[in-house]
């Protein structure tokens, strides 16, 4: 007979913890305040203090291309025109381009997924 308190108890026990688990995923997704879409740039970003920088405009354009993290591609490439950068697509959808290795300082290559910038760098 312990046995089947035993059991009793703990799928009491697991049910309990599902229905919590259910309600802080429920609670938490109303409540979480960061969005997935910017149209402006991301405050976080910095300098890189690295003393191997190409040249000055370079550490720019590498805080531009963090800032321009999780903005549409339209909101991205205002940004980065404003800035006085180039820019290029590096991969789409899962589709890299092939892209040519001259290197310049001033260009940005950004990473797009459903029109989103999911990655950026300065090369």
């Amino acid at each position: 007979m312990r046995s089947k308190a035993v059991v009793l108890v703990g799928l009491a026990g697991l049910f309990g913890i599902s229905v919590a688990f259910i309600l802080g995923i429920i609670v938490g997704s109303s409540n979480a305040q960061v969005p997935l879409i910017r149209d402006t740039p991301a405050p976080y970003c910095f300098e890189d203090p690295n003393p191997d920088q190409f040249t000055e405009q370079h550490v720019q354009s590498k805080v531009i291309a963090c800032q321009v993290m999780g903005m549409t591609k339209d909101a991205a490439v205002s940004f980065i025109e404003a800035e006085g950068r180039s820019w290029r697509i590096a991969s789409e959808d899962g589709e890299s381009f092939a892209l040519t290795e001259d290197y310049t300082d001033s260009r940005i290559n950004l990473d797009l997924v459903l029109g989103l910038v999911v990655g950026a760098s300065a090369w």
